[in-house]
């Protein structure tokens, strides 16, 4: 079967540059996230650098400059930055999460697993009770590696998110 635009390539081209045009207009923060997207790591991080040097306290981006760093699986970078954020937010949840996930992926396994095993996340009890419940698990397969260790509690907390989600929507609709 051969492929056939359904646009003219001329055309085609057009939007690409349109959309490059409309990315070139966004805050560095959206062509950060773009970049991030796109795997050029390089591009986000001058980009979330750009929006923080505008906005100093904003932990928004300092998390995005985290993610960056874990995705590029610079875990000691990664590391310094949600230490950072918790230095601004004392038990901030995604960044204790993520600093959890960069300890393992700097072979600190053990440890990072017993903190995560008291993980908290306020008033979202699902999202704890998974990471919480899936770190002990985790301990007693010291065998898995970081990737898949790191992978296994990322699938979790999206469980807990999916069943946070849940209760919050029956809960909404029931009657007292």
């Amino acid at each position: 079967m051969r492929f056939t635009p359904q646009f003219p390539l001329p055309a085609l081209s057009a939007c690409l540059l349109l959309l490059a045009a409309l990315a070139a207009g966004c805050s560095p923060t959206m062509r950060g996230s773009i970049a991030l997207g796109n795997g050029d790591y390089a591009a986000a991080l001058a980009n979330y650098n750009e929006a923080l040097a505008k906005d100093p306290d904003s932990l928004h981006i300092r998390q995005s400059i985290g993610l960056t760093y874990f995705t590029m699986k610079d875990y000691a970078k990664a590391e310094d930055c949600f230490k950072d954020i918790l230095s601004r937010a004392p038990g901030q949840p995604e960044a204790l999460f993520y600093l959890g996930l960069s300890r393992i992926g700097k072979g600190e396994r053990q440890a990072a697993l017993m903190d995560l095993t008291s993980f908290r996340w306020p008033f979202k009890f699902y999202h704890q009770k998974f990471v919480q419940e899936e770190a002990a698990r985790l301990l007693k397969h010291p065998d898995l590696s970081a990737d898949e260790t790191i992978a296994d509690l990322k699938a979790e907390l999206e469980k807990g998110r999916e069943e946070q989600r849940r209760f919050e929507v029956e809960s909404e609709h029931m009657t007292w």
